[in-house]
């Protein structure tokens, strides 16, 4: 998997490219941990580029919102290929994280 990571409004956006499963956490964590420091409100990532994805993957999905709330961070995921979209909703995920076709409007809370 490859992650490019960039900053817009107080909100880390991370693009996502490949297989997302258990090899996904290391570029995921380093492309987070790579902008430890500045403010940071929300986490966006954007699956429009993800090939695919398993139970390993759902599993990286959800350690990772429940440590960003931690930090009072929230996280959503947006463009997930209609595959990808289906295995999050059978994953029950889009209860808790949310999960849209457009790019969110990112606006940083003074």
């Amino acid at each position: 998997m490859l992650v490019r990571a960039r900053w817009e409004n107080g909100t880390r956006i991370l693009m996502l490219s490949g297989r997302f499963d258990k090899f996904g956490r290391v570029p995921v964590e380093t492309a987070l941990a790579a902008g430890e420091g500045r403010p940071c409100q929300r986490v966006v990532m954007d699956f429009s580029r993800v090939s695919s994805m398993d139970s390993a993957g759902i599993g990286r999905l959800l350690l990772l919102y429940h440590s960003l709330r931690r930090k009072a961070m929230a996280l959503t995921v947006i463009n997930p290929k209609p595959s990808v979209r289906a295995l999050l909703d059978l994953a029950g995920l889009a209860t808790i994280i949310p999960i849209m076709q457009e790019k969110p409007e990112v606006r940083s809370v003074a």
